[in-house]
């Protein structure tokens, strides 16, 4: 009777056990997938912030283009009404991490623009190693008061680039500075 007991026992423990390492299994793949998973939404997540907060001289997002376009109608406002010209110069620059093999350049160094006028520039690629190369860029608006009227219509920017061996590319920059920029108190002195 002692030693069916033991059995009985043995059998239980090793139930446990069992179930016990199916629990573990389960707890770190769905770990594994939470963490793949947040891998994959970083790059967007930490876009949000950034636009949010403004983290970095990223431009913050107040309106979307779309609710200005629909209030400049309501209101009855073109552009160029009862808002001061003021001509301002966007300087370009580009920096790349030593373990990228590009050479990225902006094409011109810098524009003249007015607030509420398209700018279209452009920033120039090439790969230099003798594979193909995958990059993504993210940007900044410097000084970072100014960032909030900074708005692409169009951009490369946080999307996936990859350039074949030797090849080079032309990349757009589409953007305007917003018609505000040109009444905030806060940005005298911005040229």
């Amino acid at each position: 009777m002692g030693h069916r007991a033991f059995a009985t026992k043995r059998a239980w423990n090793q139930e446990r056990s069992k179930r016990n390492a199916k629990e573990s299994a389960t707890y770190l793949t769905a770990l594994v997938i939470g963490m793949v998973g947040a891998t994959y939404a970083s790059v967007p997540l930490y876009r949000m912030f950034c636009q949010a907060t403004g983290y970095g001289g990223t431009v913050q997002r107040t309106q979307t283009l779309e609710d200005k376009l629909e209030s400049m109608e309501a209101d009855g406002s073109e552009e160029g009404e009862g808002t001061p010209t003021r001509e301002l110069t966007v300087h370009f620059n580009a920096d790349t991490t030593d373990e990228m093999h590009w050479k990225f350049y902006p094409t011109q160094r810098s524009v003249r623009t007015t607030p509420g006028e398209s700018t279209l520039a452009f920033y120039t690629v090439k790969n230099l190693s003798d594979k193909p190369v995958t990059g993504v860029s993210t940007y900044n608006v410097s000084p970072q008061k100014a960032g909030v009227y900074f708005n692409k219509i169009q951009c490369f920017c946080f999307e996936e680039q990859r350039l074949r061996a030797g090849e080079e590319l032309d990349m757009p920059v589409f953007f305007y500075i917003d018609k505000e920029f040109a009444s905030d108190p806060q940005m005298d002195g911005i040229e």
